[in-house]
């Protein structure tokens, strides 16, 4: 690139060139040429003064930058010196580092073999030593001193025992053997003086020594045989205590079995405890798990023999074979001579049952627990399995495997239903008469409702035989009662029981029974008598061999008559009683099952499954069987409380409900609620409504349960909504009309439906009718006929739109 200087001379020379060539073509005469060759002479010599100055101040900087050049190549000649200098200390410190480095490496494998031949000499001489202490233990018979020489040389480097030099050097005269032959002799000679001793102390009961011996055994590496001496010694005494848990008391006691199972398991509980500390210092903790197998062997043969003298001396299977005659007796309604088995003695049976699966689940988790403890297998929730000596013994196949656990459950669903069958025989129902009356009754609990006795005692029933399937920690069990408990419940005690007295009861609901108290038959006749001293009681005149005539004959007729419609009233009024006795039984049992099933068993105590089927997922299984179980029964007792409701809702209460609204909504003649300044606070309607529901609703407040009375109230409240709701859409109503429609409705809500806000909803549709009704014309829409939408958007309609612009139809003042 040329410099900027170059640049505008060869610019300027372009301009003068075409400057020259423009004037020579315009030149006519010798002095215009004279002119122009002066003007090209001046600018010839300008242009040389402008080139000469240029190439001066070229060469300047030119000579300038090689002056610099220069300097800097002298500065890279003297940096390029000392790179050499450099580079040669590097070579020379290079080959000295690699001397020193050969030298080290050398000297580090000179003292490594010195170490080496040192440590070799060191543990000859620690041979040497303890050969001689071992010789000197054994001829003192010090055995604790003997096998601790031999664990000493034992933990040297088999090499050094069995090298040449140890051979040439330890023996000597006074132990002339090779150090290898000798330790091996002084090994078997101590594994067998240790049994000896072990087996000794075991006889003898010496716990002391016992245990001192088993500590000597891993240092003469016979850890095996220690292992199986203890494991046998600790076998016997699980046998011998077994046996003196059998054989020290009668079994008369219902739970004797149980105890002693219980028993058996703590003493095999306690030997795992105790003396894995023992093992976990000695041997090793991962001996345990040897132990373990072996001390379940024992356990299980015990365990075992103790369930088969349960079996054997309780006669359960002659129980169940009596069971399953005397059940398949009366399933075909024949008469058997098959003595029906004590409900006594089946729960005394179930209990012991219950309390031995118990303790043969909790020492199940016991031993998971140790077994993965002493494997080092972390343990998540839900995941722990049962180990393999639990999964293939013979107990374990005893109890799955041969009926056992089948029998359980025979038993528990005959105890279920006979005990029920039982409580239905002594069923009692309490007296409706406290409760019946025109003031409101106010209630402490839910128990101070009347109800069948049949829910306590079929709450305590099913309770105990929920505590006795969930103490088992048998899945299966717990699983399959669930299962009975929902057909159980659903025929027997729903439909059988319920249902089937609810049907019996229902036609004798009639709409001219009212809900007053109950005089017996024996008090009306005694009152009777009373008012009338001489008529005589009908059953003795019914004795007397007289013919009554005439009037004697009418008169008789007459107060028989009399007397009867008195007794089929008042029997009617006992039949609503425990109609409604029922329909409390339905409402408050479904309280006691929720208690018994989600709330006992899940909210109130939410470790009781985890801590009872510990296994696999066990405990998440049976919470959602236990919640579907509920689910399942809550909607047939539900459909059945429905279903009685609404039966004395339309046979008894319905007609009531229609005459207490036919004077309502009424402000003139025919179809018109046309008030004015005269009427409007006339409220006697609405007030004779209010006196006529306290009379009538309050007994069923004060009687029904509050679930129950909701259930009710919300069939009158469909009633009464359909059939206002009828009478609305016929009214001409003016201005004061509709405001005075507004709040009767709102009066008689508050009354029908008191602090039930849920049917207070269901007036929606009737109140918003009244609403519209009360609307100025300002606030319709003149294209619509419907609300404006600034009224539209601020309210949560039920009514369509429609059905507003009718209701707007109902005013009869409006201007258009």
């Amino acid at each position: 690139m040329l410099p900027e200087n170059a640049v505008t001379l060869d610019t300027q020379l372009s301009t003068n060139l075409a400057k020259y060539h423009t004037a020579l073509s315009k030149i006519s005469t010798v002095s215009q040429l004279a002119k122009l060759q002066t003007v090209i002479s001046n600018d010839h010599s300008a242009t040389q003064k402008s080139l000469d100055n240029y190439l001066q101040l070229s060469n300047t900087k030119l000579n300038q930058n090689v002056r610099r050049l220069e300097l800097q190549r002298t500065k890279l000649t003297q940096t390029l010196s000392k790179l050499h200098h450099a580079l040669e200390d590097i070579s020379i410190s290079r080959d000295l580092a690699a001397a020193i480095s050969a030298r080290i490496k050398a000297v580090d494998r000179e003292r490594g073999m010195v170490m080496q031949t040192l440590q070799f000499v060191h543990h000859v001489q620690t041979l040497k030593r303890n050969i001689l202490t071992v010789h000197e233990a054994l001829e003192r018979a010090d055995y604790k001193l003997a096998a601790t020489g031999i664990d000493a040389i034992l933990n040297l480097p088999p090499a050094v025992i069995v090298s040449r030099f140890a051979a040439r050097v330890v023996p000597s005269a006074e132990i002339p053997e090779d150090p290898g032959v000798l330790v091996e002799q002084w090994t078997k000679t101590l594994a067998k003086a240790f049994q000896e001793k072990f087996e000794k102390a075991a006889r003898t009961q010496d716990v002391e020594e016992l245990t001192s011996v088993f500590q000597l055994f891993p240092l003469i590496r016979k850890s095996e045989l220690g292992l199986d001496l203890y494991s046998r010694y600790v076998c016997d005494i699980i046998s011998t205590q077994s046996r003196k848990i059998m054989t020290g008391a009668t079994p008369d006691h219902t739970t004797f079995y149980a105890k002693a199972l219980l028993h058996l398991f703590k003493i095999v509980s306690t030997i795992i405890n105790d003396h894995s500390k023992i093992i976990s210092e000695y041997y090793g903790k991962q001996h345990m798990v040897h132990i373990m197998t072996k001390v379940q062997r024992e356990a299980d043969m015990q365990a075992g023999l103790i369930l088969d003298s349960f079996l054997e001396i309780r006669h359960v299977d002659e129980l169940l074979t009596s069971v399953k005659k005397y059940g398949k007796a009366n399933n075909v309604s024949e008469e058997s001579k098959t003595e029906q088995p004590s409900i006594g003695r089946i729960s005394g049976t179930l209990n012991e049952y219950s309390t031995i699966l118990q303790n043969w689940s909790m020492y199940c988790r016991f031993f998971a627990l140790k077994w993965y403890e002493f494997s080092d297998v972390e343990i998540g929730e839900g995941t722990l399995q049962l180990p393999a000596p639990i999964l293939e013994g013979n107990l374990y196949s005893k109890i799955h495997s041969s009926g056992f656990l089948d029998g359980f459950k025979r038993l528990m669903n005959y105890y279920l239903h006979t005990s029920f069958a039982k409580m239905v025989s002594l069923e009692s129902l309490p007296s409706l008469n406290k409760f019946i009356s025109k003031k409101p009754y106010k209630h402490d609990d839910i128990s101070s409702y009347a109800f069948s006795s049949i829910v306590e005692d079929l709450t305590l029933l099913l309770r105990n035989c929920l505590i006795l399937n969930v103490n088992t920690g048998q899945s299966f069990l717990l699983k399959e009662f669930l299962d009975s408990l929902k057909q159980f419940l659903q025929n027997e005690y729903l439909i059988k029981f319920l249902q089937h007295n609810l049907r019996l009861l229902q036609p004798r609901l009639a709409n001219a029974i009212g809900l007053k108290q109950y005089v017996p038959q024996s008090d009306s006749n005694s009152a009777s008598r009373a008012a009338s001293p001489g008529v005589m009681d009908p059953s003795k005149l019914s004795n007397l061999r007289f013919n009554f005539k005439g009037a004697a004959s009418s008169a008789f007729s007459n107060i028989q008559s009399n007397l009867q419609a008195v007794y089929a009233d008042e029997e009617s009024v006992l039949k609503l009683h425990h109609y409604l006795v029922y329909v409390n039984t339905l409402g408050i049992g479904r309280e006691f099952l929720q208690k018994l099933l989600s709330r006992e068993l899940l909210q109130d105590n939410p470790r009781l499954l985890n801590d009872n089927f510990p296994f696999d997922l066990e405990a998440e299984t049976l919470q959602e069987a236990i919640k579907t179980t509920e689910s399942n029964l809550l909607v047939q007792n539900d459909k059945l409380l429905q279903w009685a409701v609404k039966q004395l809702f339309e046979n008894i209460l319905q007609p009531k409900i229609r005459k207490m609204l036919g004077s309502l909504f009424i402000q003139g003649p025919g179809d018109e609620y046309l008030s004015s300044a005269v009427d409007f606070e006339d409220l006697s309607h609405l007030q004779q409504f209010s006196a006529d529901w306290n009379e009538n609703m309050v007994p069923y407040a004060n009687t029904v349960y509050k679930g129950c009375y909701v259930h009710l109230l919300a069939f009158i409240v469909d009633f009464m909504v359909a059939q206002i709701s009828a009478r609305l859409w016929n009214l001409r109503v003016n201005e004061l009309g509709s405001i005075k429609l507004d709040r009767e409705l709102s009066s008689l809500i508050a009354i029908v439906c008191d602090d039930q806000y849920v049917l207070r909803e269901k007036f929606t549709r009737l109140t918003q009718i009244a609403l519209v009704t009360g609307l100025e014309d300002d606030d319709f829409d003149p294209v619509t006929a419907d609300v404006k939408q600034e009224i539209i958007s601020g309210i949560s309609w039920v009514l369509t739109p429609a059905e507003r612009v009718r209701a707007r139809e109902l005013r009869v003042d409006k201007r258009h």
